[in-house]
């Protein structure tokens, strides 16, 4: 799924539930002039009982998989962490972020190391990446 299918799945209707509203997003954030192909954020949920280990096993990620994100165009990736919800918030650049995200979703190294990682999200979809939109940026 792309940047702009997940956003626009997630942007059907707005907080106030208004169609009118949710397409005035829409177009908002298909024409800023502040999107890039360069960068990529994402939100996650991991299981509060399970945070510790989570952000353990983070200090020591296996060099294949660091190797498969150098190789994928990863870079300037970093993971941040609100630690009284579990909320998880992504970031990398690349020269195409969304080429990037397909190329390391088929490689045999992530998908052993998602399969690592589901025990840690909340269910039923926190371990489900939700891209979020750029709608500003100060270079």
């Amino acid at each position: 799924m792309t940047a702009a299918s997940a956003t626009a799945a997630s942007a059907s209707t707005t907080a106030d539930g208004t169609a009118a509203e949710a397409a005035r997003v829409r177009h908002l954030l298909d024409t800023t002039a502040a999107r890039s192909p360069r960068r990529s954020c994402f939100l996650l949920r991991v299981r509060p009982d399970k945070l510790a280990d989570y952000l353990e096993i983070h200090q020591r990620v296996w060099s294949e998989m660091l190797q498969a994100l150098s190789a994928c165009g990863w870079h300037d990736y970093s993971l941040f962490v609100d630690p009284d919800t579990g909320l998880v918030v992504g970031y990398f650049e690349s020269d195409d972020a969304d080429a990037a995200r397909r190329a390391m979703a088929a490689t045999a190294v992530n998908t052993r190391w998602q399969a690592e990682m589901a025990q840690y999200f909340q269910q039923p979809d926190g371990g489900t990446d939700r891209i979020l939109s750029q709608y500003f940026f100060l270079p």
